[in-house]
């Protein structure tokens, strides 16, 4: 049979013990294993406390920490686009980014990839935009992604 020392013993147990229970339990304050059981009996619900804080983060509903994803989606990738209404624009520029800098699909009334859909001199005498019936989740999905990026 082997026989530890108690301040092998002491550092065994909270080797052992989670790690914020170390903020409670000083292993250099012990002599013996029978002053750590003492102390442990001592402070019994604070590090049960602690105990319970870390396993449901500061809000307490089981939030566990993660490293986020990203999530991409591929923008404009609708194949059956219909030509633009009207003649290419390259006239007007976006002050911040273009559709260009994006990879996004260019203008749907002009054509260009110079400027966004709601930056077109031509947008005021286009024909009002609706959903229709028939009009497809995939086509919906792209409009909403390509609003998005704006």
């Amino acid at each position: 049979v082997f026989q530890m020392e108690d301040s092998e013993l002491i550092l065994d147990i909270l080797d052992g013990a989670p790690r914020n229970w170390h903020t409670i339990l000083t292993t250099r304050l012990y002599k013996d294993a029978e002053e750590l059981q003492s102390d442990i009996r001592h402070h019994e619900m604070t590090l049960m406390d602690l105990d319970l804080d870390s396993r449901t983060g500061p809000s307490g509903t089981g939030y566990h920490s993660y490293r986020p994803t990203a999530r991409v989606n591929l923008v404009g990738t609708r194949s059956d686009l219909p030509p633009p209404s009207f003649p290419r624009d390259d006239s007007t520029v976006s002050k911040k980014t273009t559709p260009r800098d994006k990879g996004a699909c260019p203008c749907r009334h002009c054509g260009s990839d110079l400027h966004w859909d709601n930056e077109c001199k031509h947008l005021t005498r286009r024909t009002a935009r609706t959903r229709l019936a028939e009009t497809r989740i995939e086509d919906l999905q792209a409009q909403d992604e390509y609003d998005d990026l704006y």
